[in-house]
């Protein structure tokens, strides 16, 4: 089990021995073709989030009682210390599917008061590659048996930025988003879309992404990157001057995020 980075916060370990442990648990797949769908025929649940999601609500619920916790697949416990645990147990559960390793667990702390991240951890099992932050304290990636600190790309222009981006499950959303991709995708040196809004987050504040944008997310998707791409100098919003939510989700390297946001903007009152 990796050991924290020397960074401050009490609960950083914690949380990186709940996400390396579920994540195991999801490597060993004993139950990952048991699928039902949710949203949509397309929408698909495995017995193994729901394993996954079990096993992390455990652990909080046994370390930290009167923390609230929010999870995909469907835990709902409200809070009485002011702080609330935001999980995604399996993000990526299609590539998981697959044998895709572009899939991850998050986990999320957050400050109800202030509304804003207090530490996040991604952990993608089948990438080697485990991802944390604490605010104020700087993004941070384990792989290989070291600690390697995050800073997003120095990309400038929009023309050579290489985006990530996410599709929904149901018709009307994707038909919306392929709206919005048509105006990106020009504007851009490419697109990926590697089906997990976790790991892309994470690729932005490593500088392997220059920018991410998604309509549809939902917080479970970032609460742990999106804080992971602020603490390595990224911007993360939404549009017209709003927080990231399910409207949009924008997160970039900062030079080049007022050009992406202008062409978001204008996609969506077009869209009007």
């Amino acid at each position: 089990m990796p050991k924290a980075p020397d960074i401050d916060h009490p609960d950083l370990q914690f949380a990186i021995d709940t996400a390396v442990q579920a994540g195991q648990i999801l490597r060993n797949r004993p139950d990952a073709l048991k699928i039902s769908t949710k949203s949509s025929s397309t929408d698909v649940v495995t017995h193994m989030d729901e394993q996954s999601e079990s096993f992390i609500v455990q652990r909080i619920t046994g370390i930290h009682p009167d923390d609230g916790i929010v999870g995909e697949e469907g835990t709902s416990i409200g809070s009485s210390s002011g702080r609330t645990w935001v999980i995604d147990p399996l993000d990526g559960t299609v590539n998981y599917l697959y044998g895709i390793p572009y899939w991850a667990v998050s986990i999320g702390l957050r400050d109800l008061a202030t509304n804003s991240g207090l530490l996040g951890v991604v952990y993608a099992p089948d990438l080697d590659a485990l991802y944390v932050a604490v605010s104020g304290e700087g993004s941070w990636k384990w792989h290989e048996g070291a600690w390697h600190r995050l800073e997003v790309s120095q990309c400038a222009d929009l023309g050579q930025a290489l985006m990530g981006t996410g599709f929904g499950y149901s018709v009307a959303r994707r038909a919306k988003q392929s709206r919005a991709l048509i105006h990106v995708l020009p504007a851009v040196r490419d697109i990926r879309r590697l089906g997990s809004c976790a790991v892309d987050l994470c690729l932005v504040a490593s500088g392997e992404l220059d920018g991410f944008y998604e309509e549809g997310v939902n917080p479970w998707d970032h609460a742990a990157g999106a804080l992971i791409v602020r603490e390595a100098g990224g911007r993360v919003s939404g549009l017209f001057s709003d927080a990231e939510s399910e409207s949009m989700l924008l997160a970039t390297t900062g030079h080049i995020y007022q050009d992406l946001l202008r062409i978001l903007e204008a996609t969506e009152m077009e869209a009007r």
